[in-house]
């Protein structure tokens, strides 16, 4: 019988390289696995749904999403505008009162989300949000974080 014969080194060497990658790729994954397990535990937890939607003049599409998560008491709302037939971006946010109700086209560049109520400390009951050329929001307004100041 003869003695298998040594394997030349440069087979070992891409052997050790596949191995060590395949190990770095692994190392890799963690995370990612892990955030897309902590969305799914979210997204189970929390229930969503539309509660108003509609095209304001000047084809501005918007949406007012309201989200429960558990056994919370205050729900959130997420209201999201863009031009019509396009992908809609999140124009303000809210958690509790005042409820924001529809969106209302108030200028070229500007609409309005009208509230259930006058925002604390304000006697309004409509929220100006600025738009881009494209009708999607400038800026992110959050009304909690509005109420603090």
């Amino acid at each position: 019988m003869r003695e298998p014969l040594p394997e030349p080194a440069g087979q070992a060497a891409d052997r050790r390289i596949a191995r060590r990658a395949l190990i770095l790729v692994a190392l890799l994954c963690a995370p990612v696995v892990g955030l897309i397990l902590l969305q799914i535990g979210v997204f189970a937890a929390c229930r969503d749904e539309t509660i108003a939607r509609g095209v304001a003049p000047g084809h501005l599409q918007w949406r007012v999403t309201k989200m429960q998560c558990g056994d919370d008491g205050e729900p959130f709302y997420d209201v999201a505008v863009g031009a019509e037939n396009e992908t809609l971006s999140t124009a303000l946010t809210s958690r509790g009162t005042p409820v924001p109700l529809d969106v209302v086209r108030l200028g070229k560049n500007l609409a309005g989300v009208r509230l259930d109520r006058p925002r604390d400390g304000t006697k309004e009951d409509v929220v100006r949000v600025t738009l881009r050329r494209s009708g999607s929001p400038s800026e992110r307004i959050d009304l909690q974080a509005d109420a603090g100041r």
